[in-house]
């Protein structure tokens, strides 16, 4: 039976969507974060106590967590699409400060504060637009240098990539980098997909990347793979003759 250790992988967090709590979480934590810069910012700028936190909360809520929304946004489907043409970000970013400050002025007018400059209020949106741009670009970078989905493109241009395969049914699961990925093949189909690409079948349950595999354990019928991930996978019996091929 395989083992696989659960893996914490801080690129999945900045490059993939982030879905359910976690997404209401990183959002709380933005809010709070653009709150208690726009406390610090005022005691700086005054010298004197800011005030209560509503105004700070507040104002967070509208000139900070938009930008968090674009940068979220960006790594959807539609978002990629749109936000790698220049002209397109350049546009979305104009409109979201535009609508950010028309509220501000709004919220001030309501309240009967309408005192900050124009001038202002754009500054203190800078420290926001340049993070969400930023990570955009950064993000946008590093998909581009990522290898294709290998859920989505024929398994021998991405074998490298692929650690091992494990049959589920109807269909295969690919083991990438820590990620699963289901495609509808049988395992049989895989393994000639990725005949000649330094595969070996260890198990009528599993095909592995040879260049993926740390150790051979254990001997006879209680053999076990060992990936270079500490991945652990059993050895059938039919198929440890090929193992003596790895050498």
């Amino acid at each position: 039976m395989a083992s696989l250790a659960p893996r914490v992988s801080l690129s999945r967090f900045f490059f993939e969507p982030i879905r359910g709590g976690g997404l209401v979480a990183c959002g709380l934590f933005v809010w709070l974060a653009g709150a208690s810069y726009c406390h610090g910012y005022q005691y700086l700028l005054t010298g004197e106590e800011p005030g209560p936190w509503s105004g700070s909360l507040s104002w967070s809520a509208i000139a900070v967590v938009p930008w968090f929304a674009l940068f979220e946004w960006s790594k959807e489907p539609q978002g990629v699409q749109a936000t790698r043409r220049p002209l397109t970000l350049a546009a979305l970013v104009v409109g979201i400060a535009a609508l950010s400050i028309c509220l501000e002025y709004l919220v001030d007018f309501c309240v009967g504060d309408v005192t900050d400059r124009f001038g202002l209020l754009v500054m203190r949106r800078v420290p926001a637009i340049g993070v969400s741009v930023l990570l955009i670009a950064l993000t946008r970078k590093a998909v581009l240098r990522r290898p294709p989905n290998p859920a989505t493109v024929e398994l021998g241009t991405v074998a490298k990539a692929i650690d091992w395969i494990e049959a589920a049914d109807n269909y295969v699961e690919l083991h990438v980098g820590g990620r699963t990925m289901m495609r509808r093949m049988t395992m049989r189909d895989a393994e000639e997909a990725l005949a000649g690409r330094g595969f070996v079948r260890i198990h009528r349950r599993f095909l592995v990347n040879r260049e993926r595999i740390a150790a051979i354990l254990g001997s006879n019928g209680d053999r076990l793979v060992k990936l270079v991930d500490g991945t652990e996978l059993g050895v059938g019996r039919a198929f440890a003759p090929n193992l003596s091929r790895l050498g």
